[in-house]
């Protein structure tokens, strides 16, 4: 299957006519791909139906059948970490963001980064992030406006209700900067706005559209129909499903959906053909990653080791799946390079330029993951752990990752050498660690939405919303500590 008879949705193309007629039909250079990162939040490995899983994933297994898989693509084990990683081509100790940027907290990515939206929006890219940031969710300079984007659509922080729009008693959903109400399903309004922009854009330039879904984070609030059907699933179909399982199968193919939308709209407008699509989660899903040990929150495989395709049909070989190890830094020079950017900057990077490895030429030339260091962000990222070659320490285990991928057998007994070798490379890495921001309390009061600006003026239609909304379990968990308390 071509790209050409990629997904046949609902979306017809004639649906895009009216709206695309007035803007021209050229193609994006062919010497600059347009590039879109889909990110998936917490997507459990066993899950999509390219991995073997049980949710229903058509369009993410056609991108898989199309294009390239790596079987050793690392992240870290929580999401700001990765998505700082992503952007700026360094490792969370180098960029500030070991720790996650939380909801009632100031802190956020170091301003002195330089984010792959900046690096390709110098090489003629046009910039947007659609869907959730999280690298900072308060002050105007750790805004998406602000590191690179030309469009923000969707929310600063993390862990809001997919229907509602809020984190606890907080409003989160924006576009451009400013607080907006827009009714319906987070993962719908996140493919509704690609559709938009793409109908709309003119083709002169080429695109950067980072598209950074909330789905499959909780609260988990899939649409009813798809948690029922996941729900009817027989044990021998899905062994050992609960209701975890039901709302994060559903939740994802609700995303597939959406991508697929996506990718229909690129295709309508005439650019998929150009487009070099990557997709991977930001860390492993919740406990569990079979065949993998550990899950989020944790640096063994099954945390920080995720699905991750490549696909561009012509350029990177099609229904391939490719050994050695990659970080999500490397995404950064291998994108920017590709792009004809610059990677010229005053901080150096931790990415090495992964393309000749992603088309199948050469092998991977990364020897080293650096997982997590000692005291980094209050223990948020798991155990202190570093991955050379086979040999991947954590804390004081040692697995051969060849022979071992599950981590079964600790190997450190036996090799004392390596694990000294090891733990003396992290205190290197130690001694490099910038300074994070501090990671303090919201000053103003009272806070109604994230954005200090935003929060300062709130629209008339806010407090009233907010009322309106049932309490959350875990808001009247809180109240109920705090009851006791007093």
């Amino acid at each position: 299957m071509n790209r050409r008879d990629f997904l046949k949705t609902g979306l017809s193309v004639a649906a895009f006519a009216g709206i695309s007629r007035f803007v021209r039909s050229a193609e994006s250079p062919a010497n600059k791909p347009n590039i879109v990162v889909f990110l998936a939040d917490d997507m459990l490995w066993h899950y999509p139906g390219f991995n073997g899983g049980q949710a229903a994933t058509p369009n993410l297994d056609r991108l898989a059948k199309e294009g390239t898989r790596l079987k050793q693509f690392y992240v870290h084990s929580v999401c700001s970490p990765t998505r700082a990683a992503l952007l700026t081509g360094r490792y969370p100790f180098h960029n500030g963001m070991e720790e996650r940027s939380h909801g009632n907290d100031i802190a956020g990515m170091l301003p002195d980064e330089r984010t792959l939206a900046q690096a390709l929006k110098q090489a003629g890219y046009d910039t947007a992030l659609i869907g959730k940031w999280h690298l900072g969710n308060w002050y105007q300079r750790q805004l998406p406006l602000q590191r690179g984007f030309d469009h923000h659509y969707g929310l600063y922080g993390a862990l809001i209700s997919y229907n509602g729009k809020t984190r606890g008693l907080w409003y989160d959903w924006h576009r451009d900067g400013e607080t907006i109400r827009e009714d319906g399903y987070t993962t719908d309004l996140f493919a509704r706005e690609f559709e938009r922009m793409m109908a709309a854009r003119s083709n002169d330039r080429p695109f950067f559209y980072y598209v950074a879904l909330n789905a499959m984070h909780g609260p988990y609030d899939a649409p009813s129909e798809l948690v029922e059907k996941y729900r009817k699933l027989p044990a021998t179909v899905a062994p050992g499903k609960n209701e975890r399982d039901v709302q994060g199968m559903a939740t994802l193919e609700a995303m597939d959906t959406a991508i697929g939308r996506m990718i229909a709209a690129m295709k309508a407008k005439g650019v998929l053909e150009n487009t070099l699509i990557v997709f991977f989660s930001d860390n492993g899903g919740h406990k569990y990653n079979p065949p993998f040990r550990g899950g989020k929150g944790s640096t063994y495989e099954g945390g920080v080791r995720v699905p991750c395709i490549i696909n561009w049909p012509g350029h990177v070989p099609a229904d391939k799946q490719l050994e050695g190890m990659v970080h999500v830094v490397d995404l950064y020079p291998t994108l920017l390079k590709l792009a004809g950017g610059s990677l010229e900057q005053p901080l150096p990077l931790d990415g090495m330029d992964m393309w000749d490895m992603f088309t199948g030429r050469k092998p991977s030339p990364r020897t080293e993951v650096v997982h997590n260091l000692p005291d980094g962000g209050k223990g948020e990222m798991g155990e202190v752990s570093i991955c050379q070659g086979s040999w991947k320490l954590v804390n004081k285990e040692l697995y051969d990752i060849a022979n071992d991928p599950g981590e079964k057998t600790d190997l450190a007994a036996k090799h004392p050498d390596i694990c000294k070798k090891l733990n003396a490379r992290i205190q290197q890495l130690v001694a490099e660690r910038r300074p994070p921001e501090k990671h303090l309390n919201i000053p103003d009061k009272p806070l109604l939405v994230f954005g200090e600006k935003e929060n300062a003026n709130p629209p008339a239609w806010l407090q009233p919303y907010l009322d309106s909304l049932p309490e959350s379990p875990k808001s009247i968990k809180k109240r109920e500590k705090k009851q006791k308390e007093d």
